[in-house]
């Protein structure tokens, strides 16, 4: 009998688990670390990449080097979107329940791509679109079991990008996918001037053209301007273009301000326009029903509506959760049939595979980290959360509100706070610079009416009421 030859490249279920073992104190300290951890990494460009070898290792290397290495090289280099005083663009919250479900899911690497690939990531998924739809309350149109239906994409972006393939496709009778951009000639998208950038990318993409994309301007609370919408659109009429989507805005970047959904849903109605709702960061907010109704204004009419968990919810990057109101449009316009993915399942039309729902093919399991977040710590908890960071977010207002040389550059929208200073930008400048540097804050700036705002955007799981009040100190003493 011969002796089977080693291999190398394998590991036994014992020896992984010795391998978590001594991974856990690492992780229990950096968990522990974001307490007090600076939010910003002040290491320069290039050091990392310097620190690691030009070629990788022949031979293993010992956990414990690695785990060395990682203390020395990497973790400078982290960014700590999870200290209380990370005020910086959007929250990226990663709840413990959430890593979880991650964690399972990398062990359990499933490929989602069809039902037949993965009966327990394509069923689990449809349920927790389902528990997520009724969690912030969006309409029956939307539900699992009729025309519409729910998907877990990467991003934002790839939801607008998704959807916006729909409705050309839509638009065009399906020729664009058969015959090329050329097809596409004479379609208009719109979205306001505060949308974001993930809207001009998208049409790139498509073949539509960003020169086809109309920025409609906002009004003096930053939202899309209605009376603007509906001149452009009967301009691009006139022209004998063809309007056939716009992305509004529940919550923009720079402000969070939205658009008046209910009023662009009558004008998409009228022109037979696919009107997509982006709620990104503010769609979380939902969650709670102090705000749910404010959130989810006019998405009755609304062909497609998507919002982060991954942001303000505490789900582990990366899970965006998009809605349409007709599943037919989005698959037909992405579903492709190569012999190799034919299945019975599929052909008898009694299985969802959501590999037409989006651009890839290969799908992770990322509803087990809603799963987990959802069961081990529930719908009311997330809603007090939310309350709890726009109650926070309140108090900074009211403070900034009463400081002379600050004021608000645009109402507080949820728990997003903008500011400036009064003596103009450089002043404005100075203020950032010294929150930035001050080892415990992080916030970014935007531009409003070519004017640097200051934003602060309140959302990170560990943020409390003494957090809010050691930046006002600093704030009051720069």
């Amino acid at each position: 009998m011969s002796t089977r030859p080693p291999r190398p490249w394998r590991r036994s279920p014992d020896a992984f688990l010795s391998d978590v073992e001594q991974v856990l104190p690492w992780v229990e300290k950096h968990l522990a670390d974001g307490e007090h951890d600076a939010p910003w990494s002040d290491v320069a460009p290039g050091t990392i990449l310097a620190a690691i070898p030009d070629h990788p290792p022949i031979a293993p290397d010992p956990l414990d080097a690695v785990l060395r290495d990682l203390n020395e090289y990497i973790k400078p280099g982290l960014v700590r979107w999870d200290t209380p005083g990370w005020m910086a663009w959007f929250p990226c919250n990663a709840h413990p329940d959430s890593i979880i479900g991650d964690l399972l899911s990398s062990v359990m690497s499933q490929q989602g791509m069809l039902w037949l690939s993965s009966p327990a990531c394509t069923e689990l998924e449809m349920r927790m679109m389902e528990w997520m739809r009724k969690s912030i309350g969006l309409p029956d149109q939307f539900a699992e079991g009729g025309d519409g239906g729910g998907v877990i994409q990467d991003t934002a972006s790839s939801a607008v990008l998704a959807t916006l393939v729909a409705a050309r496709e839509r638009a065009t009778n399906g020729q664009v996918n058969e015959h090329g951009p050329s097809a596409a000639e004479g379609l208009v998208a719109y979205c306001s001037n505060q949308a974001h950038s993930s809207m001009a990318k998208a049409v790139g993409i498509t073949g539509i053209g960003r020169a086809n994309l109309r920025s409609i301007p906002t009004d003096q609370n930053y939202c899309m301007d209605i009376d603007a919408f509906q001149t452009q659109v009967e301009a691009d009429l006139h022209a004998g273009l063809k309007p056939f989507f716009c992305s509004a805005t529940v919550g923009t970047t720079a402000s969070g301000a939205f658009d008046p959904v209910e009023a662009i849903s009558a004008i998409c109605q009228s022109h037979d326009m696919w009107l997509h709702v982006d709620a990104a960061w503010a769609g979380s907010a939902a969650i709670s029903p102090t705000h749910r109704d404010l959130i989810i204004a006019g998405a009755a009419q609304a062909d497609s509506w998507c919002f982060n968990p991954h942001k303000w919810l505490g789900a582990v990057f990366d899970c965006c959760c998009l809605w349409v109101a007709d599943r037919r449009a989005l698959t037909t316009a992405m579903a492709i049939d190569p012999e190799y993915l034919r299945n019975k399942q599929s052909e008898e039309g009694h299985v969802i595979d959501y590999r037409d729902w989006h651009v890839q093919l290969g799908r992770r399991f990322r509803a087990l980290k809603l799963w987990l977040l959802l069961r081990r710590t529930g719908v009311s908890a997330l809603a007090k959360m939310i309350d709890h960071h726009i109650e926070l977010a309140a108090s900074l207002e009211h403070a900034i509100a009463s400081m002379p040389h600050l004021e608000l550059a645009a109402p507080r929208s949820l728990s997003l706070v903008c500011a400036r200073h009064r003596n103009g930008d450089a002043a404005t400048q100075a203020l950032l610079q010294r929150i930035n540097n001050s080892g415990r804050f992080a916030v970014t700036h935007c531009s409003l009416n070519n004017t640097l705002v200051i934003r602060f955007a309140i959302g990170t799981l560990s943020v409390e009421d003494f957090d809010i009040e050691a930046l006002i100190d600093l704030i009051t003493t720069t």
